[in-house]
């Protein structure tokens, strides 16, 4: 447990180093924390539930509408209302219930209990990663690679679900190659609640467990799987009534393969000979950050269309989505990183580790044991 230990530590450390530079000029007040913007309504309905709430003129962010869900949970409260998207924003409830939970429903416990969840589910991603590292025969140093994301350690620090959603999934799939398949799927349940496009997790799994079922009992497996979802569909239903719209009603962050990304390139090259120099630097910045991310990506992604384990499934289903994000969500630096984080967490599985989860040991036996005996010479 050293290493899983190890993983863990360093992320809160380096979740630390992010957030104490951001919390001191404030006067180390949390609620800067999920970004509220002072000239909305978003900001009035902060400042009506806590006067010394801290709003910001510039730089408004996601993490004020996980705050709207703590303070509103079920959207029967008057926050909601003055979302830009509630039907949007109530599709992923999740981080805000758990605000919510740990707050007591006190509002102005609401950010600390946001920060709160997003530090746990960092550190708790960091030593599950680690753990699944180890069941796939290795050292576990992969939970270096959530300790180390710049991307959850942005949204851990800004309240915001990358955090939770990549501790449920890493810790899903390490339930998933330790045969536990139904801890497996509430983890699956509670992933799609905290982001909705990882629905997919749950149905690739199940799809691989039917394409293998002919080695266990793969159907059922499936079932169990597929149930995953029905929590979340529950939920959609209820917001679709509650709110007038479904989830899908907000601005689209999906667009043609590849097309955000192209996007994101050629504005960063643009502007890394703009006259105004912060942007000049910024732009040089996003440039380098976004070519290595998408090599690293796209070599991950070729070997895991070997699909030889659990990671190589839900690494392909994930990176469909990744592929294709619309230039609202990769242009800007913080969202390209944020909105990749998750995905990079399964970069080492993908690329390093032995494929040697139980599904996988019982295909390989399978193999061998039909396999024609060698020749004798």
């Amino acid at each position: 447990m050293l290493v899983p230990a190890a993983c863990g530590s360093l992320a809160l450390v380096a979740a630390l180093l992010a957030l104490l530079p951001a919390l001191r000029p404030v006067g180390w007040d949390l609620t800067a924390l999920p970004r509220v913007a002072d000239n909305t309504g978003m900001g009035t309905a902060a400042q009506a539930k806590d006067p010394g709430f801290h709003t910001v003129h510039i730089g408004a962010y996601d993490g004020q509408f996980y705050w709207g869900i703590a303070v509103d949970p079920i959207a029967t409260g008057d926050v909601h209302q003055v979302f830009d998207t509630a039907s949007y924003r109530y599709g992923h409830p999740l981080l805000g219930w758990l605000g919510w939970l740990f707050s007591a429903g006190q509002a102005r416990a609401a950010p600390a209990a946001l920060l709160g969840a997003g530090l746990v589910s960092l550190v708790a991603a960091a030593v599950v990663a680690s753990l699944l590292g180890q069941a796939f025969g290795r050292r576990g140093w992969e939970g270096l690679f959530v300790a180390a994301n710049p991307g959850l350690l942005y949204a851990s620090v800004h309240d915001l679900a990358e955090p939770l959603s990549a501790a449920l999934l890493l810790g899903g799939l390490l339930l998933y190659v330790r045969d536990r398949r139904v801890a497996a799927a509430v983890c699956f349940g509670l992933l799609v609640l905290s982001k909705e496009q990882f629905v997919l997790v749950p149905l690739a799994l199940a799809a691989w467990e039917i394409v293998r079922a002919r080695l266990r009992g793969g159907f059922r497996n499936a079932v169990v799987l597929v149930s995953a979802i029905v929590p979340a569909v529950g939920w959609w239903i209820y917001a679709r009534l509650q709110l007038g719209a479904w989830f899908t009603s907000g601005t689209t962050a999906l667009a043609f393969p590849l097309s955000g990304w192209r996007r994101s390139l050629l504005d960063a090259g643009i502007g890394t000979y703009s006259p105004d120099g912060a942007l000049n630097i910024s732009e040089e910045a996003t440039l380098v950050i976004v070519a290595g991310l998408l090599v690293l990506f796209a070599v991950a992604g070729v070997l895991a269309l070997r699909l030889r384990s659990p990671t190589d499934v839900v690494y392909v289903a994930i990176g469909i989505v990744v592929a294709c994000l619309a230039p609202n969500a990769t242009t800007l630096l913080r969202d390209a990183i944020r909105n990749t984080s998750v995905l990079l967490t399964l970069v080492p599985f993908v690329i390093a580790s032995l494929p040697l989860s139980p599904m996988w040991t019982a295909l390989r036996g399978a193999r061998s044991s039909t396999a024609p005996p060698p020749s004798p010479t």
